[in-house]
Order: structure tokens, then C-alpha cells, then sequence
């Protein structure tokens, strides 16, 4: 297993691959809907560069936002800033956390722990402590600042709305920040819940990392937000101006159209295509009992599977790269300790479905092999 790269390095090496099942970023096939705005784009071009941008801002970020349960988002407070990605959000916001010490969701992507660590300490916690909200001495005295990925990725776990809650009254009892990266939301109805409406409410110190980037097949053209409590505002204004002036309008254009789309059914489309891959995938494996799907109840673009030992999660890995087929080795997402992912792969489900298929047809070759190398006990 390549194990001195990080995630975005596989992924990379995916990139242009036939069988790319590496990266969560949506590379299936544009719903007609979808074709219909990609026509538009030059309409959309030109007007959007008639239009005030402090206008489209605000309708995109409304429209993003309300669509996927947001109706409290302090939007027009001024209080959502955008930006090229969830990375650039995550990014600013840990120049915005110097001086804390941030205890962070673990297992979770590397480089949301990369990002922070270079600049703050950070210490783990996991999803059951967090749903629980018992933690341990270290994060419950240490910590000033609260780091959750909701939905999860790669588990798929969601903070339920009284978990946030009780979440928030712990973090105003301790006097802690509470960061959320939601960037999957979008593919689980669970997630959304009107999480502004909880956190405006109880009034806790909060920043939102928010992200388009994951839900339409647009090669990339996507953007992030970071939407934050009063207190966080001047913070996060400054840290955002040394790096961005200001996104483009005609993004910010984008997101609105395609929001609304979603909104009128284009998200429903999308989670269907995830559960018809998932289920894909889950059929396929249906009576291997040395290999499973440890997330059954998972709805984002991703799906583990686990191996019986991480030498067998290891040359299933390699024979599949072989064949120029990608998927991900999980030991990275477990950052602080990789041995708890190494039976463990992650496949990309925002594809065509024919792309599923092709891969499974490909894992099928891999079962002899791996089962060979548990029989003679290597």
C-alpha cells in the first residue's frame, strides 16, 4: 500500500483514468436538466457581468443554502463569505483558529488534518463521543475548539439535530468554538436539518465550511463557503483577505441555477444514482462473509469496503491499480492511527453506474488472490 502519499496524491494519479473510483468529486454524466443550464452558460456569462456582485452573491448563496434546509443561514447579516473551495475554507479558517487547540473527528479526509495541524495543535475525538458528547479528559479540558465533518467522510456518519444541539450547550458551558464541514450534506436528508437554526439560537461560537464542489459534474467550476457567528465574523473577514479578493460572478451564477435545479428535483436524481450504486455494490458482495460493507446505513458518494486483513486490503488495492483501476487505501483517513484503516477501501460512487460495474467485474478477480494469501496465512 503507498502509504507516504496523502489522498489527494492517489487521487491525482486517478486522474483521467477510465476506472477512476478514487476522489468524492462527481464525474458521472450530466442529467438533462443539467445539459439544459450547460447551454446557457454564455447567456449566463454575459449577464452576470451586468449584475451588482454583492446580488449574486447573496441570491447563490441563498439558493445553495435554502436548498438543502438552510433557511437560517445569516446570509444576509453578511455573514457568509465565499470562496474557491472547501480546502480554501478550511484553509482560512485555521489561520482564523490560531491560538486554539482543535480536537478533530477522527477517522475523517487527511487533509483537513494536514491543513489544521501546520497551524494549530489538534488531538482526535471520535463519532461516538461525539454523538454521545462524552469525551475524553484530554479533549473535554484541552480542546477550545470543537472540528466535525457531518455527513463523515469516508463513514458516512451524521450529527443528529439533538446531538448538535446538545453539542452547542456543551460548547457554551466550556466556552469552546464549534466548526462543522458539511460538505457532504447534500447527498443525506438526515444532515438537513436547519443546522443555522440551532446554532443562531443557542448563540455558540460557530463556522460552517460549506461546499458545492461534490453534488454537479461541472469539471471542477464549484465553489465553498464559510458561514460564521458574530463573534467569528472579523476573524475570518481578515484572514479571508489575505488570501482572495473575490470569487467569480459567473460561479456564483452557476451555483444559483444549479441550486435551484437541485431544488426542483435534481437532488432527488442524484440520491438516487448514489443508492442505486451503493445497493450496486452491496448485491454484488451479498454472501462473501469475509467481505463487507461496514457503512449500511451511509448515503454520501462513498462506500468502504472491508477486507478480512490489511495484507489482503493491500493487494487488492495494488491488483486493482494494476488494471488501471482507482479506488482509495483508508489507512490516511484514519491520520492518527493508520493501522485502523488498513483492511479498509473506499470507492467513489458519483459515477455512471456502467463505471460500478466495471469495477466490481474487476474486484471479482481480485477474490481468488486474496483469498489465497489468507489460506497460506501470509
Amino acid at each position: 500500500m503507498t502509504t507516504d502519499l496523502n489522498l489527494t496524491e492517489l487521487e491525482l494519479r486517478a486522474i483521467g483514468a477510465e476506472l477512476n473510483l478514487a476522489d468524492g468529486h462527481p464525474r458521472q454524466d450530466l442529467t438533462k436538466s443539467q445539459c439544459d443550464v450547460v447551454a446557457q452558460f454564455p447567456d449566463l456569462f454575459w449577464f452576470s457581468r451586468q449584475q451588482i456582485f454583492s446580488e449574486i452573491e447573496r441570491k447563490a448563496q441563498t439558493a445553495f443554502l435554502t436548498a438543502l434546509g438552510q433557511h437560517m443561514a445569516p446570509v444576509q447579516a453578511g455573514r457568509v463569505y465565499s470562496v474557491y473551495s472547501s480546502s480554501v475554507a478550511t484553509m482560512v479558517l485555521a489561520n482564523a483558529l490560531r491560538g486554539h487547540r482543535v480536537a478533530m473527528l477522527h477517522p475523517t479526509f487527511d487533509n483537513i488534518h494536514a491543513i489544521l495541524s501546520k497551524v494549530v495543535p489538534v488531538m482526535s475525538m471520535s463519532e461516538s463521543e461525539i454523538a454521545e458528547i462524552r469525551f475524553s479528559d484530554e479533549v473535554d479540558k484541552q480542546a477550545t475548539c470543537l472540528f466535525i465533518t457531518t455527513p463523515n467522510n469516508p463513514t458516512g456518519w451524521v450529527l443528529t439535530q439533538s446531538a448538535l444541539e446538545g453539542l452547542c450547550c456543551y460548547c457554551l458551558r466550556k466556552g469552546k468554538v464549534l466548526c462543522l464541514d458539511v460538505s457532504f450534506r447534500g447527498f443525506d436528508i438526515r444532515a438537513q436539518f436547519d443546522h443555522y437554526a440551532v446554532l443562531e439560537r443557542t448563540g455558540v461560537e460557530y463556522v460552517l465550511v460549506e461546499d458545492t464542489g461534490k453534488l454537479w459534474p461541472l469539471q471542477e467550476l464549484k465553489l465553498g463557503f464559510l458561514a460564521v457567528s458574530e463573534g467569528f465574523r472579523e476573524k475570518v473577514h481578515h484572514c479571508l483577505s489575505d488570501v482572495l479578493l473575490t470569487v467569480s460572478p459567473f460561479l456564483l451564477q452557476l451555483v444559483e441555477v444549479f441550486s435551484l435545479d437541485g431544488a426542483a428535483g435534481g437532488f432527488e436524481r442524484l440520491h438516487a444514482l448514489i443508492a442505486e450504486n451503493r445497493k450496486m455494490i452491496v448485491d454484488a458482495l451479498d454472501g462473501f462473509e469475509d467481505i463487507k460493507v461496514p457503512d449500511c446505513d451511509a448515503r454520501i458518494s462513498v462506500c468502504r469496503l472491508q477486507l478480512p486483513t490489511s495484507l489482503q486490503a493491500e493487494k487488492a488495492y495494488k491488483f486493482l491499480t494494476s488494471r488501471g483501476v482507482h479506488v482509495l487505501p483508508c489507512r490516511q483517513f484514519y491520520w492518527e492511527r493508520p493501522e485502523d484503516g488498513a483492511r479498509l477501501i473506499r470507492i467513489a460512487l458519483a459515477r455512471n453506474k456502467k463505471v460500478v460495474a466495471e469495477f466490481l467485474s474487476q474486484f471479482s478477480m481480485v477474490l481468488p488472490n486474496i483469498r489465497e494469501t489468507r489460506a497460506s496465512g501470509r
